[in-house]
């Protein structure tokens, strides 16, 4: 448990331990609301099972916002903001490593499963780019790169020099 005494991985680990939590979250709220529509039965004028989303998008977007701050305000807290910064910008990284990788896999026509699975280490961040998607009207690239700082809000948490 040594690691987790270290500032510069700090956030990276926060990010990715509630990450994987949303992801979690995600997978079981998706399953539940399936089998809900399923259990309702097909369409009586179609016939036609329709199965969509609902809300999970939406509150799984909220949850990830709580579980952000929650987590920052109980894991980060307590480091400086010089230490927040340097941490977070390894977690931005990622993200934009994760963002260049998909969009590459994308290209050639394809999508990389192991993308789909490292990007659970960055789902506690996707309430902003929901945000921006929700409040543009559309789903782009360049509505997805400003998501990718949210980590840096964790400054807001720090403190501003340390204590003598």
């Amino acid at each position: 448990m040594e690691f987790w005494k270290k500032p510069l991985l700090r956030v990276p680990l926060v990010l990715a331990g509630t990450g994987i939590v949303c992801r979690s979250l995600t997978f079981l709220l998706a399953f539940s609301w399936g089998r809900i529509q399923i259990a309702r039965g097909p369409d009586p004028v179609t016939g036609a099972y329709e199965l969509s989303t609902g809300y999970v998008t939406e509150i799984v977007s909220v949850a990830a916002f709580l579980l952000f701050w929650l987590a920052g305000w109980h894991f980060v807290r307590g480091l400086e903001r010089r230490q927040i910064f340097f941490s977070a910008t390894i977690m931005v990284v990622w993200q934009a490593v994760l963002l260049v990788w998909e969009q590459i896999s994308q290209a050639m026509g394809g999508y990389s499963w192991l993308v789909h699975y490292l990007y659970a280490t960055t789902e506690s961040t996707m309430w902003a780019s929901q945000l921006l998607f929700r409040l543009f009207d559309q789903v782009s690239l360049p509505l997805a790169v400003p998501a990718l700082f949210t980590p840096y809000l964790y400054i807001l948490l720090g403190k501003s020099k340390a204590a003598p």
